[in-house]
């Protein structure tokens, strides 16, 4: 599956509603985003998306990591 975000083909669906199976979520494997198969057409289709939240590989290559998350304190 294309992913909206990074038009790579990276995306599978990997949780759908566990009573009536009414909506499903994606998550794309190259850019971690993550959608619902209810979203707006803007947001699920990649000819739609908004093209300044784009990704491509220059733009995640220049993206900090995500910092650490630190020890909990001992009370």
């Amino acid at each position: 599956m294309i992913c909206p975000r990074c038009d790579k083909d990276e995306a599978l669906k990997f949780f759908e509603a566990p009573e009536d199976g009414s909506w499903e979520l994606y998550r794309c494997r190259y850019c971690n985003f993550i959608w619902r198969s209810t979203e707006k057409d803007c947001i699920k289709n990649g000819d739609r998306y908004h093209p300044d939240f784009k990704l491509n590989e220059d733009k995640i290559g220049k993206m900090m990591n995500r910092p650490a998350i630190p020890p909990l304190r001992k009370t």
